[in-house]
């Protein structure tokens, strides 16, 4: 099972001075045993966000074309890109020269260098979501598609971890640890034994909505050891994507982004 720390700390306050490597400790000499972590953000390392100040077709290939790109520096970045959906004043994704990304989003990861492309200088690469590990939250419609941002608030030269809030970390809890604890399949009930662990407050979930004028529903309960039990018809429903920060935090445990509807099962369980 995976965790989200940032997904905890939404019901108990931990310890400002706690690091990673101390609450993995504490965990697994307490409770469960953790596997390991990982930075979200070090999926993204060394990319930033790029403003393209032009796009021109290429002199020597049809499915290319030369952008200018603004990266925050002193001069724009000359970078050639087959990407299908450019357009001056984008905002991108932009692997510089030293950045690691996978080529097309296969294989190992290779580090980007100048290099000419069909005779045209190039200095960097405009990358697609495959090929910098966010292809589950960023899905495409076809394989050409580099990963747009008009929809985040970002600036040339701002990292893209920052930009899209990837200061987290997970952790990997092995399950045969936790066969017997049922009460720690999910953030909340975990972060009920850090609250324990730490000797700090858990917070409520949230309310339940006001049922007040709904249609009565024929489930009753008939015993005290059962706190609620909701029988429900949802209609006037459509099928959409999810809030990016809902997508994010599923993507961040390794489920991946379907729809709201489907998100919305997965978001609960977990």
């Amino acid at each position: 099972m995976k965790l989200s720390i940032n997904w905890l700390k939404d019901y108990v306050d931990l310890p400002e001075s706690l690091d990673i490597k101390q609450l993995t400790y504490d965990l697994t000499m307490r409770t469960v045993e953790v596997e390991g972590f990982e930075a979200t953000a070090d999926l993204v390392e060394g990319i930033v966000v790029g403003l393209i100040k032009s796009v021109e077709a290429h002199p020597d290939a049809d499915m290319l074309r030369v952008c200018q790109v603004d990266v925050g520096s002193d001069k724009l970045l000359q970078i050639v890109c087959g990407g299908s959906n450019l357009y001056e004043g984008q905002k991108v994704a932009v692997a510089p020269p030293g950045a690691w990304v996978k080529w097309h989003g296969e294989g190992d990861p290779i580090e980007i260098k100048e290099a000419e492309l069909r005779g045209v200088k190039s200095q960097g690469m405009i990358c697609g979501a495959s090929e910098i590990n966010l292809d589950e939250l960023f899905p495409v419609a076809e394989e050409r598609q580099i990963l747009d941002l008009k929809d985040f608030d970002a600036f040339a030269g701002q990292s893209l971890a920052e930009v899209l809030g990837l200061d987290d970390y997970v952790l990997e809890i092995d399950n045969k640890s936790m066969t017997h604890r049922p009460d720690l399949w999910g953030h909340y009930g975990m972060a009920r034994e850090l609250a324990a662990i730490y000797d700090k407050t858990l917070k409520p979930l949230p309310p339940k909505p006001d049922l007040t004028g709904l249609k009565p529903y024929p489930v009753s309960i008939e015993t005290d050891k059962c706190l609620r039990y909701d029988g429900l018809i949802y209609d006037g429903l459509h099928v959409e994507t999810s809030p990016f920060e809902m997508r994010k935090r599923l993507w961040s445990v390794d489920i991946r982004p379907i729809n709201n509807l489907v998100d919305i099962t997965n978001y609960v369980m977990l």
